[in-house]
């Protein structure tokens, strides 16, 4: 009987590990996201119905540099030197917060000298190497892999940027079949 547990057990633990691990990596995203020290409301800022700034006054390096870049308590400062926030209670993705509490965590870092030490969102394997610049000197949107960040209040990760996502779209995408033949090479991306 112990010879048959023994025997049966390795397969089912591995099944188990399989079938857990492929889910796991084939879940839905969160919409939670990442609690960040401060709470950012990109709603706020960029969407529609409030201050429309774009993607790229804060995400200054996103079409000269492989990364976005994070934008610096400098350039928060930039504006709420000026600005202090509403006294209000606003309602964050189900939490409730007062901005003028917020921004004051903003200049509170200001005075520190001190980076706001953001938790990142999207994120890729240290094996693959994505280029914002490339795919936004070619015309891609923001929103393309992150959503619309704009409607978001915290930020969170919409689509699951693996490589059955990137190949999708190399192949979709292509101008021609030299381009894709480029694209779909294991080098535009693991280097």
């Amino acid at each position: 009987m112990r010879k048959w547990i023994t025997l049966l057990s390795v397969p089912l633990l591995s099944l188990a590990i399989f079938l857990g691990l492929y889910f796991f990596d084939n879940a839905e995203s969160s919409n939670k996201g990442p609690v960040q020290p401060v709470r950012f409301s990109h709603k706020i800022h960029a969407g529609a119905e409030n201050d429309q700034i774009p993607c790229q006054y804060c995400h200054s390096f996103v079409d000269v540099s492989p990364n976005p870049g994070i934008p610096s308590v400098q350039k928060c400062m930039g504006c709420h030197t000026h600005i202090a926030g509403r006294d209000v209670e606003y309602d964050f993705g189900g939490t409730t917060i007062n901005l003028q509490q917020e921004i004051a965590k903003v200049r509170e870092y200001w005075a520190k000298k001190e980076p706001i030490p953001w938790n990142k969102v999207n994120t890729m394997p240290g094996y693959v190497h994505f280029n914002h610049k490339r795919h936004i000197k070619r015309g891609f949107e923001c929103a393309t892999c992150h959503g619309d960040v704009a409607n978001m209040d915290q930020v969170y990760q919409v689509t699951r940027l693996n490589m059955g996502f990137c190949i999708t779209c190399h192949t979709e995408n292509a101008k021609d079949h030299e381009e894709l033949a480029r694209l779909k090479d294991c080098l535009s991306c693991h280097y």
